[in-house]
């Protein structure tokens, strides 16, 4: 892990994310913020983050076929505990792993069942961004970027599911153009096509199709309401600031940097707040930083519990670090 230069260019983003979020900041006025928060705030706040956990695993368990709902659940916080304290998103290669260990659902579906859930989440934060573009005075490039982002996910949606549709001719026509390339171990890229195309046949009838849409909706505002519940405690709350921040921290979340996003998370949530809004830079850090490391912590809590309740032990979980992770996107702490 540490000859691997992936790992210092995340460690090194965060520094430089980090330094760039608190450069303006007075150490002292940020103990102040934080001293004055209301925490009676922190109660909701932690229902609904519990909720929108729930309702991610149950779409996760619908994904996969009907996975059992309490292994996902802890299946799940186990992966998450893992992406909070170890490089390279292993956790999703780890709560894939889980599931193939403790339910009938292989280790491959699960895995595609995660690919599928990253790109409805990638979607979902999109299409909110676009949504607040167009009632937050921002810069027109950036409504216009939020535009173009919409426009490319819905070619993108469209195009998979053309792909998926098709996918036994597409499947021939991958195998011809991997043949040109014999440097290429055309079977291993196969093999991933046949797995990510798997993920999305899981969603094969309309009940399935519309849960996973209901549930993708649910998350979403749940997590708009629990950074609402925060921004209570440390500010004079509205909903289209805590919106945009929300969007802003898990696209900036998906940027390389040190594990659970630190760094750019808090850097991008901040200059959502600070500098369309003008909000009190101090205080706007203090909530940033409470909100974003609270649920980390949180995670990490749930997915030790997590792997007590179904009997799992680091050692049986350190062969998955050697795994690709499937790409960075939203994450529920990020």
């Amino acid at each position: 892990m540490l000859k691997n230069w992936k790992f210092w260019l995340g460690i090194g983003i965060s520094a430089v994310a980090l330094w760039l979020t608190l450069r303006n900041v007075p150490f002292n006025a940020f103990l102040q913020a934080l001293a004055a928060a209301q925490v009676i705030w922190f109660v909701p706040a932690f229902v609904i983050f519990m909720i929108g956990l729930a309702i991610r695993a149950f779409r996760w368990a619908t994904l996969m076929g009907g996975a059992p709902f309490a292994t996902t659940f802890h299946a799940m916080n186990i992966g998450y505990m893992l992406n909070m304290i170890l490089p390279f998103r292993v956790g999703e290669i780890a709560r894939a792993f889980v599931i193939g260990q403790r339910t009938p659902v292989s280790t491959a579906t699960a895995l595609s069942s995660i690919v599928v859930e990253r790109l409805l989440d990638l979607a979902a934060v999109v299409i909110m961004f676009v949504g607040f573009a167009q009632f937050i005075p921002m810069d027109p490039l950036l409504s216009r970027a939020a535009l173009v982002s919409a426009a490319i996910v819905v070619v993108l949606i469209v195009a998979l599911g053309v792909v998926i549709w098709q996918s036994a001719r597409f499947e021939t026509v991958l195998a011809g153009l991997l043949k040109r390339f014999p440097n290429i171990d055309a079977n291993a890229w196969l093999q991933r096509y046949r797995d990510f195309a798997s993920g999305f046949r899981l969603i094969n009838t309309p009940r399935r199709a519309l849960i996973v849409l209901l549930t993708t909706v649910g998350i979403w505002v749940a997590a708009l309401f629990l950074a609402y519940c925060m921004m209570s405690a440390f500010l004079p709350p509205r909903l289209d600031q805590a919106g945009l921040m929300l969007v802003a921290a898990n696209l900036g979340g998906a940027a390389p940097s040190a594990p659970g996003g630190l760094g750019p998370v808090q850097f991008f949530a901040k200059s959502a707040l600070v500098l369309p809004f003008g909000l009190d830079e101090t205080r706007a850090t203090a909530f940033v930083f409470v909100w974003s490391l609270s649920q980390q912590l949180t995670l990490i809590v749930l997915g030790l519990i997590g792997m007590v309740r179904i009997g799992m032990s680091f050692s049986q979980l350190q062969s998955t670090r050697t795994q690709p992770a499937p790409a960075a996107t939203p994450t529920p702490s990020s």
